[in-house]
């Protein structure tokens, strides 16, 4: 059966969240009354064919939903001229 949580209470109880997945398997987190998100455990998300939250990431074993190049161009912020300037 499905449970639905607040995103606040979602937010601010990650905890109770994670345990009502395990107990649920199934969680729908609703923002002004709509369902914005749902959070599946893994062994439910395998039983309905769906594997690290994603399409495809079957056949792609390792596959990561932000394409390496953009990850690591993330990781490369440089601080701006003088920053560093006393």
């Amino acid at each position: 059966m499905t449970a639905r949580i607040s995103a606040t209470d979602a937010k601010n109880n990650f905890g109770g969240l994670l345990e009502l997945v395990t107990a649920r398997g199934r969680v729908e987190i609703t923002k002004h009354g709509r369902v914005v998100a749902v959070v599946m455990s893994p062994r439910l998300a395998d039983s309905h064919g769906h594997t690290a939250g994603h399409p495809g990431a079957a056949e792609r074993p390792g596959a990561h939903m932000i394409p390496p190049g953009r990850a690591r161009a993330a990781r490369l912020v440089r601080a701006p001229q003088g920053f560093d300037d006393p």
